[in-house]
């Protein structure tokens, strides 16, 4: 891990950018005066004791005793780092207390039946939160072991309940395989994921307007959740464009999608055997 790569991911832990620096000089060095680490850290020499001392409210510094200058001591990060996981979990879980004691004191929620996510963060939230609202079944089809893997503690967590879990998905490594075989039923369509499956799906979506919209055909997941609500996910052709996905609340869309599915497999393995 880079030393930028340090820095960015103290700042996921809530410190801001010069803490983040300044720590992570103190944790390299130990102890040392605050013009030491403005001079290693790049933070300004006039914004340093600040930090110093922010740093020293958050548990993760303390002043050393009889110097002069002053020196910092950084806690070992075995110690310190935890402590301020603990920290950040404790918040999340007071915040979520709040926000879903404010959610329940909604008179009249409006219920949404048709709705888009566009980016990789908020398609796996939106996606993770339609798994958690299964109570018989969740129905992927996938080429994509990045989706698999983003949706795992809610596949989990889906399991636990009783909640029985059907993939169908093609080209997943042999890790993939063994991990996700302990919770869900596994279609393996690598033998059809190469050209003959590709020709079937590009008949089904017959359609030049999905790669004129910018869309791969070929990268299109679908997770169907107790046959009543689906969330398609349609992967760009550019790597620079963001994914995006279309979440519907309807048993006849729902039911449609996976017949869709279905019959696509179907039209596989006949041709696959000859009939």
């Amino acid at each position: 891990m880079s030393s930028d790569d340090v820095v960015s991911e103290l700042m996921h832990l809530g410190l801001n950018r010069s803490e983040a620096r300044a720590y992570k000089v103190l944790a390299s060095v130990g102890q040392s005066t605050a013009r030491a680490v403005a001079d290693s850290s790049g933070v300004p020499r006039s914004k340093v004791y600040e930090v110093l001392y922010s740093l020293e409210q958050r548990g993760l510094v303390r002043r050393a005793v009889g110097t002069s200058p002053t020196e910092f001591r950084a806690y070992e990060p075995r110690n310190a780092i935890p402590y301020l996981i603990e920290k950040l979990q404790n918040s999340g879980k007071s915040v979520l207390a709040e926000l879903e004691s404010l959610a329940m004191q909604k008179k009249a929620a409006s219920e949404e039946f048709v709705w888009t996510e566009a980016g990789s963060d908020q398609i796996k939230l939106g996606t993770r939160e339609a798994i958690a609202r299964a109570t018989k079944e969740v129905f992927i089809a996938t080429r994509d072991p990045g989706l698999l893997s983003s949706l795992r503690p809610a596949l989990a967590d889906a399991k636990k309940r009783g909640v029985e879990i059907k993939l169908v998905s093609g080209g997943l490594s042999d890790q993939n395989l063994e991990e996700f075989k302990h919770y869900a039923t596994i279609v393996d369509v690598t033998e059809l994921s190469s050209r003959v499956l590709i020709d079937q799906l590009q008949k089904v979506l017959a359609d030049e307007t999905i790669e004129t919209a910018g869309w791969d055909p070929n990268q299109i997941s679908m997770v169907l959740i107790d046959n009543s609500e689906s969330v398609a996910v349609f992967k760009p052709l550019q790597d620079s464009a963001r994914p995006w996905c279309l979440h519907v609340r309807s048993p006849l869309i729902a039911i449609f999608q996976r017949q869709v599915i279905v019959a696509l497999l179907g039209a596989v393995e006949r041709l696959l055997s000859g009939k």
